[in-house]
């Protein structure tokens, strides 16, 4: 009888460590998003960590785009959009910029 016991809490335990702080949360739908730096109306966008993210950037100008705190860079010209593809690695906040100062969208990671 005592070792039912043991092993319904060794089970039991093991069950409340299986996921840690760092597990990954389930999976969410891709975060796509076209954006205009000519038609820039700045909005939060909520995602969560783990999630996949494509942006679409159309400009008339030459402008280099990029993610705060994500390391990617794209060029969108005219007739030839940005496209900027990745992953949500960690929580916090994310702008989304056209360079020199054109902030496009800011992304709320949970």
């Amino acid at each position: 009888m005592k070792t039912v016991h043991a092993l319904v809490l060794a089970l039991l335990v093991l069950a409340g460590c299986s996921s840690g702080p760092e597990a990954a949360p389930p999976a969410a739908d891709p975060l796509v998003l076209a954006l205009s730096v000519d038609q820039a109306s700045p909005q939060t966008v909520e995602a969560v960590r783990g999630q996949a993210v494509e942006l679409t950037v159309t400009s008339e100008e030459p402008v280099d785009v990029h993610v705060h705190g994500v390391d990617v860079l794209a060029r969108a010209e005219r007739g030839k959009p940005a496209v900027l593809a990745f992953t949500l690695a960690r929580t916090g906040t994310f702008d989304v910029e056209a360079h020199p100062d054109t902030l496009l969208v800011r992304l709320v990671v949970r």
